[in-house]
C-alpha cells in the first residue's frame, strides 16, 4: 500500500514538473557586510565589501509564485578594532571575514508591470514584472578569519570562566533569513530573462562560541545581476487575460 501511494504521488507530480516553467539562473553582485551586535572593547566593526556569485534553479509554482534555490560563493569582508593604536592615537583595525558557501531558498511573488500580461504559468511569464522574495538561508564558512581582541581575553583572565583565543573564532555554520526585491525582464523572445535585484541576509546564529562575549550575527546587503536560461522545451504561447 505504501509503495502504491508513493507511485501515485510521483505520477501526479510529474506532469506539473514537465509543464511548469523551469529556469537555470546565473548571478553575481556585490554590496556591504558587517556583524550586528559586536561587543568589542575599543569600538565597532567597520563595514566591509561583500560579493556573491553562483548558480540556481527556479520553478514556477503558479501564475504569481516561483521557488528558487541557489548555491552561492559569498565573500564577506569587514574590519575589527584591536587594542592597538597608531602614532596618531587612532585605533588600528585588521581585515577579517571569509568565504562562505551560501544556500538560500526563496519564494518569489511576481507583480506584472501590466496586469493584462499575467498569463498561465504553464505557458510562460509576463514580459516584465516586479518581484519580492524571502526565505531561509544556510551558510558554511569555508575560510573564515578569526577576530582577536587581547583586551577581551585579558578582561576574563583569572576568572572561573576565562576566555581563550579559540573562543574568539567565529562559528563556521550560519542560518538566517534572506529577503529581496527586483525586476525581471524578458530577453531573446522569452528564451532568457534578465534580473536586476537586491537581497539582504540577516543571520540568526550567534557567531561567538562563548556566550559571555555577547551576541554577534552576520549581516549583508547585496545588489546583483542575473540571467535566466529556460529549461522548458515546449514553446511559450502568450495569452492575455
Amino acid at each position: 500500500m505504501k509503495k502504491t501511494l508513493i507511485t501515485v504521488c510521483i505520477l501526479a507530480v510529474m506532469p506539473l514538473l514537465g509543464n511548469a516553467q523551469q529556469w537555470l539562473t546565473v548571478k553575481g553582485g556585490g554590496g556591504i557586510s558587517t556583524m550586528l551586535g559586536y561587543s568589542g572593547s575599543n569600538g565597532s566593526i567597520q563595514t566591509g565589501i561583500s560579493t556573491s556569485f553562483g548558480i540556481g534553479y527556479k520553478h514556477q509554482l503558479s501564475k504569481r509564485l516561483m521557488i528558487e534555490g541557489d548555491i552561492l560563493l559569498d565573500g564577506r569582508a569587514m574590519e575589527y578594532p584591536t587594542s592597538l593604536v597608531d602614532e596618531d592615537d587612532k585605533i588600528i583595525y585588521f581585515l577579517a571575514g571569509g568565504s562562505y558557501i551560501n544556500v538560500p531558498i526563496t519564494l518569489q511573488y511576481q507583480i506584472p508591470f501590466k496586469k493584462k500580461e499575467l498569463i498561465p504559468y504553464r505557458m510562460g511569464q509576463p514580459k516584465s514584472f516586479w518581484f519580492i522574495e524571502g526565505g531561509p538561508y544556510f551558510s558554511y564558512g569555508a575560510a573564515v578569519t578569526p577576530f582577536i581582541d587581547d583586551d577581551i581575553i585579558a578582561s576574563f583572565a583569572g576568572g572561573k570562566d576565562s576566555i581563550t583565543t579559540a573562543d574568539l573564532e567565529p562559528r563556521t555554520f550560519d542560518i538566517g533569513i534572506v529577503g529581496g526585491i527586483g525586476v525581471n525582464f524578458s530577453i531573446r523572445d522569452g528564451k532568457n530573462r534578465l534580473i536586476v535585484g537586491t537581497r539582504v541576509n540577516y543571520g540568526m546564529i550567534n557567531l561567538y562560541r562563548n556566550e559571555q562575549l555577547g551576541t554577534a550575527t552576520n549581516f549583508s546587503a547585496v545588489g546583483y545581476l542575473a540571467v535566466d536560461f529556460s529549461l522548458t522545451k515546449r514553446k511559450h504561447i502568450r495569452h492575455r487575460w
